[in-house]
């Protein structure tokens, strides 16, 4: 039957019927109290459980009509339910104007971060990155903060400190050699700037830090590769990983990109990035992000964000089980295999390619290649 609209409250987040009579079918509010406008999949603590336009919170229930009919107590086609929701949700709280215009700006500054990140150590100039994201100086500064946590001076310090420490304990560079990669001017005011901001001068980080490895057990076997750049669609995850149906709603989105703009081809694959070491980056603060390839000429500029994942030389290793054994592995590669190679990596920059897919594979079947830039020994 198609609902009534009368008398019917809706899900001020996905547009849904609420269903009052079944207590845990409600979100919650900030104070764990039941909310009597946003339903459990949209609301958890006064928080949203995903941060997606409005258009793909359609394709998820579209994508699982049946779910929305048994829910709903309805028997909507998806061309019916897309035409439901399409005139129902920009009337909803959630997707105002105003979120809405939160969303592009979260956009705006998470495509900023990938800029920084691919030009660390070139000239930064806080005027020219607000020209790029097409805010305002003061827009800019605000957002940014907003989004990161930080300034974006403090924001972009942290990351070449961060950068300089993965330096000294993955590598014999010396501070001067550190410093012709670097910005600073000088070897006092780098030395000044690491102990300010990790407590300890840097040749006493090396020496607490630098990894140990065992000469019996090493067997680690990389390929040595170059590869071109190609561009992924990218979606931010943070911390949201911990959260499994956050986790299976980003993956959704992927999977519903790809499948729109690859056109169902069968060469798109999925992947992870990561922009730091979780070793000497706080995890709160670690940027990580999952992606699939894509064809750039399907791409226009109302599209979220893309990525280039730079070409070059890439050490890749294969990993076989669980993802959640991932990060054991990642210590091996730097803790057994550089040490002994032939290899240093070349920045914290790394990304994962997944060989088949979590949905329809045992975990201890799971194939995960992982990239790391490399750069021969001098």
């Amino acid at each position: 039957m198609i609902e009534s609209e009368i008398n019917k409250k809706y899900c001020q987040s996905c547009g849904m019927p609420l269903r009052f009579d079944v207590e845990k079918y409600l979100g919650t509010n900030s104070d764990g109290s039941r909310s009597d406008e946003y339903c459990y999949y949209c609301l958890k603590d006064g928080k949203y459980i995903v941060d997606i336009p409005m258009s793909e919170m359609i394709n998820i229930w579209i994508k699982y009509t049946d779910k929305y009919n048994e829910y709903a107590d309805t028997m909507y086609s998806p061309e019916e339910l897309r035409n439901l929701l399409n005139g129902r949700l920009p009337k909803l709280k959630r997707w105002k104007q105003k979120l809405e215009t939160s969303n592009i700006h979260h956009q705006k500054i998470q495509d900023i971060i990938v800029h920084i990140n691919n030009h660390l150590f070139d000239s930064l100039d806080t005027d020219r990155l607000s020209d790029m994201s097409g805010l305002s100086k003061y827009y800019f500064r605000r957002i940014f903060q907003a989004v990161t946590g930080e300034n974006i001076g403090i924001y972009i310090q942290r990351l070449r400190l961060e950068h300089i420490a993965h330096l000294l304990v993955s590598t014999d560079f010396t501070l001067n050699q550190i410093l012709e990669q670097t910005s600073y001017q000088t070897k006092f005011s780098l030395a000044k700037a690491f102990k300010k901001h990790f407590g300890i001068p840097a040749s006493q980080y090396r020496e607490k830090y630098k990894p140990m490895y065992d000469e019996q057990h090493t067997s680690l076997t990389p390929e040595i590769w170059s590869i071109q750049p190609m561009e992924i669609f990218y979606i931010e995850v943070g911390e949201k990983y911990k959260d499994e149906l956050r986790y299976k709603l980003i993956w959704n989105r992927l999977i519903n990109y790809a499948r729109q703009y690859n056109e169902g081809k069968s060469d798109c694959k999925f992947v992870s990035v990561s922009m730091d070491d979780p070793s000497i980056t706080p995890m709160e603060k670690c940027r990580f992000y999952l992606g699939v390839t894509i064809d750039n000429k399907k791409v226009d500029n109302s599209q979220p964000g893309v990525m280039e994942i730079p070409g070059g030389r890439y050490a890749i290793f294969r990993h076989t089980g669980d993802y959640s054994l991932l990060h054991r592995f990642y210590r091996k590669i730097y803790e057994e295999w550089f040490p002994k190679s032939k290899y240093r990596p070349q920045s914290t920059f790394s990304f994962e390619m997944y060989m088949n897919h979590p949905t329809s594979t045992p975990e201890t079947e799971l194939v995960t290649d992982i990239y790391i830039p490399v750069v021969k020994k001098q």
